[in-house]
């Protein structure tokens, strides 16, 4: 069987242009009135039928398109939201602009659609009364908002800041002047914006309408956990801002009541913070003074308390990361562990017992500290202050050295040949040193260096003193008992090499 043809509105032409056609058909054994001349009376009945047929379709079309959000308007539209149980604003609201704004340019066009909802702490909840779009390579738009519920009192610049449905590639919004109470009618766009923004409010029970909820009573972040630890009809809200007051989060359970899903245990409450202690051995570029030293400190930890600051829930903490930090500032120049402690370490509180190390669940083998579900990293420079220990740059480690021989030993190319030997013994111990734990060079290992070069019965006497420029402690290796020390801050340097030789009277 054909599919029944789809109907289609005529206007008032069309239907005279079928009433003739029709007419003049003669169809089923009818008197074929071909007549259709300007004036005839054929033509005059048609267009007089068609003009009323015509007035039909458009008075249905009327009635159709009445029926709808998407196109009723004006008292039409009134009586469609009134099904919803919502009425037209008729003035009375707050209204104003706020800023959707980004860190980078735009790559695309991003679109802020009409009805947008914008909240704040302890402010009426507000809507985008058009749609915008932030411009590919801008940074900001601003957009007319309107409080959803008329009244109040008129909000101060700077308190909206949260989207309770964020918006892909906006960072931030706010309001740059104050909301103030304006008696402008809602437009049907609006009108029609709130409605639907109803509609999608009604479906409780989902993520996304808990995530809203919490977001709606100006909570940044909202993280929702579906069967935590495994624990099948629980869900977990954990909301990731850092001050909640605690009236604040009962106004949020409260909330989350209203939309929470049949027969789920909720659970909500703050993210459970974990403290991260920094430890670094830092090498500066030249030696400062004490004054300096607290300025590079004071600035290195606002550098790291702007980014632990950022952290989201359930964000981990980049040993990388916290390294280029540290190397962010001028004057420093390298960034070590400081012996055997970690870089990175992480701490809870434990009940009674305080702040305990959780490095055995959370610190992996290339530094990072992994948070877990509704964690988030943080500092607690009170109880875990930043360990930094500033150095100075590399002295050098003077090293003269002085070789007697026997009567009639060769010494052509003989100099070059012990300089090159001993450098190697102190090259290797320079990189076994660590900060507690100098590296040793005894007699014995320099001699054995030399022997390599110099038949041991050519050797008279060997003896190697060591400089250290930064005290100017002298060290002397001149017999099996002889060490000296090479910390990780000093370079080895050879000065002198001096070649003797007895005289045969000798």
């Amino acid at each position: 069987m054909a599919l029944e043809r789809v109907f289609l509105k005529k206007g008032f032409a069309e239907v005279v242009d079928a009433l003739l056609a029709d007419i003049g058909s003669g169809m089923g054994g009818r008197l074929a009135l071909t007549d259709a001349n300007e004036g005839s009376v054929v033509r005059t009945l048609a267009e007089a039928f068609a003009r009323e047929l015509a007035v039909c379709y458009e008075q249905l079309d009327s009635v159709y398109r009445n029926a709808y959000l998407d196109s009723a308007s004006g008292p039409a539209l009134d009586n469609v939201v009134a099904l919803l149980g919502i009425e037209r604003q008729r003035g009375g609201h707050l209204e104003g602009l706020a800023h959707f704004s980004r860190g980078q340019p735009a790559p695309e066009d991003i679109h802020i659609p009409l009805g947008t909802l914008v909240a704040g702490r302890d402010v009426p909840l507000f809507a985008t009364s058009a749609n915008a779009v932030l411009d590919k390579g801008e940074r900001s738009v601003a957009v007319g908002v309107r409080a959803v519920e008329p009244g109040g009192a008129a909000v101060k610049a700077g308190a909206l800041a949260t989207l309770p449905r964020p918006i892909a590639g906006i960072d931030s919004v706010t309001n740059p002047g104050d909301l103030v109470l304006r008696q402008r009618e809602e437009t049907d766009e609006e009108l029609r914006a709130r409605a639907r923004r109803l509609v999608q409010s009604s479906n409780t029970g989902t993520v996304s309408a808990l995530e809203q909820a919490a977001r709606s009573l100006g909570i940044n972040e909202v993280q929702v956990v579906e069967n935590p630890g495994g624990r099948p009809g629980e869900v977990e809200v954990i909301l990731g801002d850092r001050d909640i007051p605690a009236d604040l989060l009962e106004q949020v359970r409260i909330r989350l009541e209203d939309v929470r899903p049949a027969g789920i245990v909720l659970r909500c409450g703050p993210a459970t913070p974990v403290f991260v202690q920094i430890t670094a051995t830092l090498t500066l570029n030249a030696a400062l003074s004490e004054r300096e030293h607290a300025d590079i400190e004071k600035h290195l930890g606002g550098v790291l308390a702007d980014y632990f600051g950022k952290l989201k829930v359930g964000e981990a903490v980049r040993d990388a990361k916290i390294r280029s930090l540290l190397l962010g500032h001028d004057a420093v120049v390298g960034c070590e562990k400081t012996g055997q402690r970690p870089l990175l370490e992480p701490f809870m509180w434990t009940n009674g017992a305080g702040l305990e190390s959780v490095a055995f669940r959370s610190l992996l083998g290339n530094g990072d500290v992994l948070a877990g579900p509704g964690e988030r990293m943080g500092l607690y420079v009170e109880a875990l202050p930043l360990r930094l220990s500033l150095e100075p740059p590399q002295t050098p480690l003077w090293v003269d050295t002085t070789l007697t021989l026997v009567a009639g030993s060769a010494t052509s190319g003989l100099q070059a040949r012990i300089t090159s030997a001993i450098k190697d013994v102190f090259d290797k111990a320079a990189r076994r040193a660590a900060p507690e734990t100098p590296a040793e060079i005894t007699y014995a290992d320099v001699r054995a260096a030399v022997t390599g070069v110099v038949p041991q019965s050519a050797i008279v006497r060997l003896r190697v003193t060591v400089t250290h420029d930064r005290d100017g402690l002298a060290e002397e290796l001149d017999g099996d008992a002889g060490v000296a020390r090479l910390g990780t801050r000093e370079q080895p340097v050879q000065r002198n090499v001096t070649l003797r030789v007895e005289s045969g009277d000798g």
